[in-house]
């Protein structure tokens, strides 16, 4: 993901999230490295994606959020909620992330 993240693009998002839970992919990150804002829209999709893969026992992470991004999921306790890695490589040694 690059840019924005906010309501006029948020439905991508959660519509990919939506597919690959529905393939069977229930621990997923996502990458947030190239995400310079993320409003309470993109905020909401990542929350309805980490209930859809608890629903299968498995989990949502998030991979370096900038500082635009970080400072929303504190603000909002989110990043009490999610589990947040610098790397995908630190994520996959810590989770169960194929």
């Amino acid at each position: 993901m690059d840019g924005e993240v906010d309501l006029s693009n948020a439905a991508g998002l959660r519509d990919h999230l939506i597919e690959q839970v529905q393939q069977g992919h229930y621990n997923l990150a996502v990458d947030l490295t190239g995400v310079e804002f993320m409003d309470s829209s993109g905020l909401a999709v990542l929350i309805s994606g980490l209930r859809r893969t608890k629903e299968h026992d498995g989990s949502l992470v998030l991979i370096s959020p900038g500082a635009s991004v970080k400072r929303a999921l504190t603000i909002t306790g989110l990043d009490r909620v999610f589990d947040i890695y610098d790397s995908v490589e630190k994520a996959s040694a810590s989770t169960s992330l194929a």
